[in-house]
């Protein structure tokens, strides 16, 4: 989030507000519609192809190319295409009567993906080619539990797909998140470093009410980068006081914490913890989450092997038999 200094504001800032709103106040929903389609026709040339190669036409090395550079292009196009048509925060506020669950991050997050580790244990969703950022698979995960809103970076020109956006100028931002937390149901909250995120943590823990608020720790990040626990770590050191209860000094495997009445910390999936029961917003949120992001079996590289072995080992066991 980014820090207000009403009046001082440089021009160069102002200038680069003002295009961004006005090309989001300006974004056709018809321009959505016919990239979505687009994205569709790209793989027409594909599918011509490989109808001949079926048909015996030498076409196959010219198909896998082609399909090769569709796949890119149509998510590109039918990405480009939802950000054109999706829904406003104000107008998802307006035309669903539950009470929103409140997505606070830093904006350095917003096109971050979990990443693919080898010794990772985290289940691997089937649809991350086309939810490919954390942020839409969260967004997919609690819709069923309200509506999933954010505060939009004011600098970006078309909404980012995940969250319903709700835009406010660098002086209004702490306004706006104190409606809508104030609205919430549920608060689910990113582990940062961010000035911004400093206001939001304290302002979060003076409405004291821990059993709204879920923390959402860091990502797993790509090779070169610190670790989720360094990462947590440094959190610790700039928030943890903050908090009425210490939190925990190591997260493991486990992508969110949430808190008992007293704020006691406790983390999404331990074994032998049951869930929070009833059809309350968050005790619904948690349940998804925890369905969504389970600690799987295994690493993934064990995983992969197994399933690869499920599949290799009977054809190879046909194989011995038929040619036997």
């Amino acid at each position: 989030m980014p820090t207000p200094e009403r009046g001082r504001e440089p021009d160069e800032r102002r200038e680069r507000l003002a295009r961004a709103s006005a090309a989001r106040a300006h974004r056709s929903r018809r321009v959505g519609l016919f990239l979505l389609w687009l994205g569709g026709l790209v793989w027409l040339p594909w599918a011509v192809l490989a109808v001949f190669s079926l048909g015996g036409e030498h076409t196959t090395d010219m198909a896998n190319t082609v399909g090769a550079l569709t796949i890119p292009v149509s998510l590109l196009l039918i990405a480009r295409g939802r950000r054109r048509r999706v829904a406003g925060g104000e107008r998802v506020l307006t035309e669903d009567a539950r009470a929103p669950i409140v997505y606070l991050r830093p904006f350095d997050i917003d096109h971050t993906q979990i990443a693919k580790r080898m010794s990772s244990r985290l289940r691997v969703s089937l649809r991350e080619r086309f939810e490919p950022t954390y942020e839409q698979r969260l967004a997919r995960t609690l819709r069923k539990a309200g509506p999933f809103v954010a505060v939009g970076d004011p600098t970006e020109r078309l909404p980012e797909l995940g969250a319903a956006r709700v835009y406010a100028a660098d002086t209004d931002w702490q306004e706006t998140v104190d409606e809508l937390t104030a609205r919430a149901s549920v608060i689910v909250m990113h582990a940062g470093e961010s000035k911004g995120l400093a206001w939001e943590v304290h302002h979060v823990i003076e409405l004291d009410a821990p059993e709204r608020l879920i923390l959402s720790l860091p990502l797993q990040g790509m090779r070169k980068q610190r670790s989720r626990q360094e990462r947590y770590e440094a959190f610790l050191r700039v928030f943890g006081h903050a908090f009425p209860r210490p939190l925990p000094d190591r997260i493991g495997e486990y992508q969110f914490l949430y808190f008992d009445a007293n704020w006691s910390p406790r983390p999404l999936g331990e074994r032998g913890a049951s869930l929070p029961g009833g059809d309350e917003a968050r005790a619904v949120a948690l349940r998804r989450l925890a369905r969504e992001f389970k600690i799987t079996w295994a690493p993934l590289w064990v995983r992969w092997t197994a399933y690869a072995a499920c599949v290799v080992g009977p054809v190879e066991l046909v194989s011995a038999l038929t040619s036997g």
